[in-house]
């Protein structure tokens, strides 16, 4: 069941919490379901430099909305020379048909735990035409190194040119994907090589959910 389900929303309102945080009613829930899948897209597409993983957003009436930007390089946002933070807010406005918005840098504390930028970055190596072994064996030595319990990386398609597809797959460590007290994270990236498309998969687990919010807040048992 672990393979079959994506691990963040196997586990939303259980031990992780929801990237959309709004009502509405079923006029307004496609569109704002619309805008957020616009909001996201042209966030880490445009901005991807930033290294963001994920965005989440909250709603405050029907034209206020506040958009959390997680970052692993902040400074690529807010900067002593360039701040496009109000460039963001109004290019957000216009895919929002000139809603008020709120942009919130968060900084992500640990990117080497992050599966998505990890993800990322291993199809940055691909894209730069790197060996795939190379590429997945450096991440998953980095994940190592930041104090994960385990991961597990997969990519799949025409590895180095080959004539077939195929699917190159290691694991380190555990990961309990169907334990919903374990904190897995999960992260998908595409490379688009001259070969065609190769899809990245990685699963992080970080401890079991008890253990990671004690480390969080210094709490001891």
């Amino acid at each position: 069941m672990g393979q079959k389900i994506r691990p963040y929303g196997f586990r939303v309102g259980i031990s992780k919490p929801w990237r959309s945080r709004w009502y509405a009613n079923k006029k307004a829930f496609g569109t704002y379901l619309v805008e957020d899948s616009k909001i996201r897209k042209h966030i880490t597409s445009v901005y991807r430099f930033a290294s963001i993983p994920r965005v989440e957003i909250e709603r405050k009436g029907d034209d206020k909305l506040t958009v959390y930007v997680f970052t692993a390089k902040p400074g690529m946002l807010i900067g002593k020379k360039t701040n496009r933070l109000s460039d963001l807010e109004k290019e957000i406005s216009l895919l929002t048909d000139g809603k008020l918005v709120d942009i919130r840098v968060m900084e992500v504390q640990k990117p080497e735990l992050d599966a998505q930028l990890a993800a990322e970055r291993i199809a940055e190596q691909l894209e730069r035409r790197g060996s795939f072994r190379r590429a997945i064996k450096r991440e998953m030595d980095s994940i190592r190194g930041g104090g994960a319990h385990g991961a597990k990386c997969v990519v799949a398609g025409r590895l180095g040119g080959a004539d077939l597809g195929r699917i190159e797959k290691q694991v380190w460590g555990s990961v309990p994907l169907s334990t919903l007290d374990a904190d897995i994270d999960y992260g998908f990236a595409e490379a688009k090589t001259t070969y065609g498309i190769l899809g990245i998969k990685v699963w992080i687990h970080r401890g079991l959910m008890k253990q990671t919010e004690e480390a969080k807040y210094g709490l001891t048992s």
